[in-house]
């Protein structure tokens, strides 16, 4: 069930999405190859499996829990490293944006606070922002974002191989209809 022809995903309603996916012919001639060369067209990069989906998505999500800018830099680099998707790779990163990440990163914070038994950096956080807190008590927001991105990460990883068989399904059953009334007329 996992070897799914291009054929049959294109025709799905997930297909306009997975059109924006780069091809071959569109990678040979931009400054990607030009740099890293055919490794960079390897299938596991690209492909629509169900591993390197799951690994992409999270490599993604554990760098879109780290407190840092340009995450998509060390998500691309770890994709390519450990052979997964690197566009979801990239697109799971975006879980954080410039709205939802002050939110986790006080999570972060109270949750790295609790853990080490620490005192509380809430008050400057209240009077300073996000940036003074960062200076001021970076181990707690450190060991509050290492927890979020194993726990996001592991729950990442696990979601995505079960969205994959769930939508391999849904596929092979659409056009399993779709076949059989073509048969039927």
């Amino acid at each position: 069930m996992e070897n799914i022809s291009p054929f049959i995903w294109r025709r799905t309603p997930l297909g306009k999405y997975l059109r924006l996916i780069p091809r071959k012919k569109q990678l040979k001639s931009s400054w990607l190859y030009r740099k890293f060369g055919d490794k960079i067209l390897c299938p596991d990069y690209w492909q629509m499996k169900k591993l390197p989906i799951a690994k992409g998505f999270a490599i993604g999500g554990f760098f879109a829990m780290m407190p840092m800018p340009w995450q998509m830099i060390p998500a691309g680099v770890m994709a390519i490293v450990l052979r997964s998707n690197i566009p979801l790779a990239l697109l799971a990163c975006w879980f954080t944006n410039p709205i939802t990440h002050p939110f986790v990163i006080v999570f972060q914070l109270w949750l790295g606070e609790t853990i080490l038994h620490s005192p509380t950096s809430l008050q400057i956080l209240r009077s300073d922002g996000v940036w003074a807190v960062v200076t001021h008590a970076p181990v707690p927001i450190l060991t509050g974002a290492f927890i979020c991105a194993v726990v996001w990460s592991s729950i990442s990883f696990f979601l995505a191989r079960f969205l994959y068989d769930l939508a391999v399904k849904m596929i092979v059953r659409s056009h399993e209809k779709r076949v059989n009334k073509v048969l039927l007329k």
